[in-house]
């Protein structure tokens, strides 16, 4: 059996990967636990990168945080939403 059009089938899989990624964000962000666990998390990699690299690069690592936990809706100049 040979599939004609593989950019549909690609289509409906990128749609079902979005509404499951979604749906794991949604129940974190409304998890207020795992945000606190993953906030500890990233600062201890911070330390710990800043620690091996001697504090070189503090000013990238803390962008790179900021980044990644805005990615999460874990941004922290933000008031906590309810």
């Amino acid at each position: 059996m040979r599939i004609s059009n593989t950019s549909g089938v690609s289509s409906v899989l990128s749609h079902l990967r979005k509404e499951i990624w979604m749906g794991i964000f949604d129940r974190f962000k409304s998890n207020k636990a795992a945000q606190e666990k993953t906030k500890g998390m990233s600062d201890a990699a911070e330390k710990k990168v800043n620690e091996k690299t001697g504090n070189k690069y503090e000013s990238q690592v803390d962008q790179a945080q900021q980044k990644a936990e805005g990615a999460m809706g874990m941004d922290r100049d933000r008031p906590e939403q309810p």
